[in-house]
């Protein structure tokens, strides 16, 4: 029975909202943020960055080869000490390598802090321009159209609260 009644909530609620007129507008997200001075400002910055994070690791990546042809090229002749001595530095590169991955490109690395850091504000930027150009122009809803997501909405048509609330009817 409280299934019926949140379905019937619904079915009322999509009605109401495909006979309502509302105002829907839409941006290409991309074309902001190639146009937006600002924008392409800091991806520039970013790229010089990730530019050089990679020359660092291109760097260690060849001193680490390096280390791994001259221990194949003499390994026969070497002698035990040598070869233990010679494993461990290409197991402490091999090692360095990686903790420089994961510290820069990793989940939380250095590069998506510097993103964070350079693209957030023009971002917060955006969102209130959009929020802006919502309430002046009068739109319900505002879609980014290069991601298919809803980039502003009018309060007025938020119903988390009333559907929390056919939640907890129905517990």
């Amino acid at each position: 029975m409280k299934y019926l009644k949140m379905t019937g909530l619904f079915l009322m609620m999509a009605m109401t909202a495909l006979f309502a007129e509302q105002k829907i507008g839409f941006i290409y997200s991309e074309k902001i943020m190639a146009e937006y001075e600002e924008a392409v400002d800091a991806m520039k910055k970013l790229e010089v960055e990730a530019q050089e994070l990679q020359k660092i690791y291109r760097e260690m990546q060849t001193d680490y080869q390096s280390l791994v042809q001259e221990y194949e090229k003499r390994k026969l002749v070497s002698s035990d000490a040598w070869k233990r001595q010679k494993q461990k530095e290409i197991q402490d590169k091999e090692r360095q390598l990686q903790e420089f991955q994961q510290e820069k490109y990793g989940q939380n690395g250095e590069i998506y802090q510097k993103e964070a850091e350079y693209l957030n504000p023009i971002l917060e930027k955006i969102n209130d321009i959009l929020k802006v150009v919502g309430e002046e122009k009068g739109y319900d809803y505002i879609i980014d159209a290069s991601k298919g997501t809803i980039v502003y909405a009018n309060e007025t048509h938020d119903i988390t609260e009333m559907v929390l609330q056919e939640l907890k009817k129905s517990e």
